[in-house]
């Protein structure tokens, strides 16, 4: 008779993101503000995974140019774990998402998460006119803006926080599953700039779920380590948050509103 294999049979499955990156030191290339790179920072935060950052932009450019070992990527933020490196901010969250079990557990949850992220990657286009590569805000603009454009996004994300309901007053609200996931850290990104960053506050006030979500999200443990260093007393010392002449375009055309 044939004696059994002592093979182990093969299951058909790569290894996950979470084994294959458990141990291997991560590093994470950004530039000295706020913006996309704390979509990353945010989720190894709440993890409890220790992290380099890189925002030297010699160092960055060599980092970019650097096509030799590893996979060619164009632009920051990039994710370098052990070897593995890549770059645009949603798939890097995705990655880290799964590998720090930050995603929904269903399978259409993690298709409208998705969904949401890219959601939150087209805000940061919209509310920085693409990096300020074409032109800058004005008032007039700026205020169109804030009325139509800004007010449907918000009013998108509020809408999807209501999915969860019903919740008792005192309870936590997430996106999805009634628990945190990459998406309630990318809209705290988001509404950082807009509340903390612009003193918009009482724009979102209109926005009850959202504004309650930005409370909860920004009160925990992992988001205030982040932003002890980030954002210190001193407002003067704050990383800025998108930075560059397209934040400073925002914040002129915001006080030019308020004095009409």
């Amino acid at each position: 008779p044939r004696k059994p294999s002592c093979r182990k049979q093969r299951t058909g499955q790569a290894p996950t993101p979470r084994t294959m990156d458990s141990e291997a030191e991560i590093t994470v290339f950004y530039w000295p503000i706020r913006f996309r790179g704390n979509f990353l920072k945010y989720l190894l935060e709440e993890a409890g995974r220790d992290y380099k950052t890189v925002s030297d932009y010699d160092e960055i450019k060599q980092a970019l140019d650097d096509n030799k070992t590893s996979y060619p990527v164009f632009a920051v933020p990039m994710l370098q774990i052990g070897k593995f490196r890549m770059s645009q901010m949603p798939a890097c969250v995705l990655h880290l998402a799964k590998m720090l079990d930050l995603e929904p557990t269903n399978a259409k949850n993690k298709s409208l998460a998705l969904m949401m992220l890219l959601n939150c990657n087209d805000i940061l286009d919209s509310v920085t006119m693409n990096g300020g590569h074409y032109k800058m805000w004005e008032a007039e603009s700026w205020k169109k803006f804030m009325e139509v454009r800004l007010y449907k996004w918000m009013g998108v994300l509020n809408a999807a926080l209501t999915q969860n309901a019903p919740f008792s007053e005192d309870e936590d609200i997430f996106f999805f599953e009634k628990k945190v996931c990459y998406v309630d850290f990318a809209v705290l990104a988001i509404l950082d700039g807009i509340i903390d960053e612009f003193d918009l506050g009482e724009y979102i006030d209109q926005f009850e779920f959202l504004r309650k979500h930005y409370k909860q999200m920004s009160a925990r443990a992992s988001v205030q380590k982040l932003w002890a260093v980030q954002k210190p007393k001193d407002k003067s010392k704050w990383w800025k948050w998108c930075g560059g002449q397209i934040q400073l375009s925002i914040e002129k055309s915001i006080k030019a509103c308020q004095k009409k």
